[in-house]
């Protein structure tokens, strides 16, 4: 079967070839434009977290990953380490996604083999530079920390780096002049943190003919700004003299707590204060020296009269959302 192409046909498939040898052509000489990479050239990186950081003491470190060639071609600095690993899929067109994936798996690969950092350093008031760097790839790999005042824990994503790189590269608009002193950021997490208080309720005395006895107490907690986030009332019942403590868990950090005897007992009569403050710090505060667990104590002494009775606690514990359910130990238990 003969072919017969018409001058319009021949025209048609010469704008379709032309049109893709322009396609072929246009990722190298876009590469190209900036010229070629200074592979020998010193680099900077400074990462920045902004003013949310600048009262942390961040420790960072810093992994060479990959070297990089004149034409912006990746390769694995430790070819054992990093063996699958696909570092010439990244380019100027790569994803996001691209990226973080290829982190984790270099992440990983590091903890594995435990690969000592090109660098470390703490990033002190919000930012931190790393100076004399070779050319290529690397991960950023910030330590898990805390805020300021520990009611926060910070876990900060790993994540890669060129050296150097362009405006267009890490875009895809703008210049493609090479910069061999570049600004990254962080990426972060926050946890909220929490800690406990402890109520302690002590007789000094007590009468055995009016048998147990038991105390009420108000709890309110304030955040900073003074809202009113934590309302709860708690208990203690005694059957003697000395001391008993309710502890309460998982409240935040940060709040400040006022605690009030609403309720002193029958034939006890308080000694000295019925309310009390304290300020929830963390577990972890406490534990770095930061802070001082929540403590508030009241005492109480026999009045001499002949009024007995007790009652029941209500417990009220986290549902780990920022709720509370209440524990009436009046209702029958579920069979």
């Amino acid at each position: 079967m003969n072919i017969i192409r018409t001058n319009k046909t021949k025209a048609a498939l010469a704008l379709v070839l032309a049109a893709l040898l322009m396609l072929l052509c246009w990722v190298p000489l876009r590469a190209q434009a900036a010229g070629a990479i200074d592979v020998g050239k010193s680099c900077q990186m400074t990462i920045t977290g902004g003013s949310e950081y600048s009262g942390m003491k961040i420790p960072v470190s810093i992994y060479r990953v990959a070297s990089v060639s004149s034409s912006g071609q990746y390769t694995a600095a430790d070819a054992n380490a990093f063996s699958g690993l696909n570092f010439g899929s990244i380019t100027s067109g790569a994803h996001a996604s691209d990226w973080m994936t290829l982190a984790k798996s270099v992440k990983e690969r590091i903890d594995q083999n435990k690969i000592a950092a090109t660098k470390t350093g703490t990033m002190t008031k919000g930012s931190i530079t790393f100076s004399g760097l070779a050319t290529g790839m690397y991960l950023i790999a910030p330590d898990r920390t805390y805020s300021a005042d520990y009611s926060k824990q910070y876990t900060f994503t790993p994540y890669l780096a060129a050296l150097p790189n362009s405006a267009y590269t890490t875009t895809g608009t703008g210049s493609d002049a090479w910069r061999y002193e570049i600004e990254v950021g962080l990426k972060a997490e926050q946890t909220p943190l929490t800690g406990k208080l402890v109520v302690t309720k002590t007789l000094q005395n007590y009468n055995e003919t009016l048998g147990k006895t038991t105390f009420v107490f108000e709890i309110t907690g304030k955040d900073s700004s003074g809202k009113v986030v934590y309302s709860n009332v708690i208990s203690t019942t005694h059957s003697g003299p000395g001391s008993q403590s309710v502890t309460i868990p998982n409240l935040p950090a940060g709040l400040t707590i006022t605690v009030k005897e609403v309720y002193s007992g029958a034939s006890y009569t308080p000694v000295g204060s019925t309310s009390g403050s304290a300020l929830i710090y963390s577990d972890e505060a406490i534990q770095n020296g930061a802070g001082k667990p929540a403590e508030v104590t009241f005492t109480n002494q026999y009045d001499g009269g002949n009024r007995g009775g007790y009652g029941v606690t209500n417990r009220f514990q986290s549902d780990g959302r920022n709720g509370w359910i209440w524990n009436n130990p009046t209702t029958p238990a579920q069979q």
